[in-house]
């Protein structure tokens, strides 16, 4: 069996099909996006509206559907850090974390857990957008033959 590395075609598929649900949810026009930090580093985001410099809603997408294992719970981990940072950096802007999976990744960000009271302490909004059963079963496919790849430091 071929493994495919974490970053999938049809990962990025599912991120952009969650965009334009979250986009039409929350309304707001959003575009993936490079955003620079004041220090000069800079930040990728699933989807960001308003202009550079004066952005006002800031989204990342997990697209992970089922069971979820501790490298999927450090990535939900980076994106709300990442919005918690944003959030600090541009007060007011909007912080979406968008999840299309309405099972266990859902009440790790939502129920009883530290990690969903500390997303609800920072104004970090959930939103759960619901994508047909056959973009699950793509995606479930995709997470069986994806190889998990450790991300650099430069990635924290």
């Amino acid at each position: 069996m071929s493994t495919m590395r974490s970053d999938s075609l049809v990962q990025r598929e599912a991120e952009a099909l969650i965009r334009a649900k979250v986009a039409e949810e929350i309304g707001a026009q959003l575009e993936p996006r490079t955003v620079k930090l004041p220090g000069g580093a800079t930040m990728q985001l699933d989807g960001v509206a308003g202009e550079p410099g004066a952005e006002t809603v800031f989204v990342e997408i997990f697209a992970h559907q089922g069971e979820m294992k501790g490298g999927q719970k450090r990535k939900v981990g980076q994106d709300a850090f990442k919005l918690v940072t944003l959030g600090r950096l541009r007060p007011g802007a909007r912080l979406v974390l968008a999840l299309a999976d309405d099972g266990l990744p859902l009440s790790y960000a939502k129920q009883k857990t530290w990690f969903a009271e500390a997303v609800e302490a920072w104004g970090i909004q959930v939103v759960v957008v619901d994508i047909s059963s056959g973009e699950r079963e793509k995606i479930r496919a995709a997470q069986k033959t994806q190889e998990m790849v450790n991300p650099g430091e430069t990635e924290l």
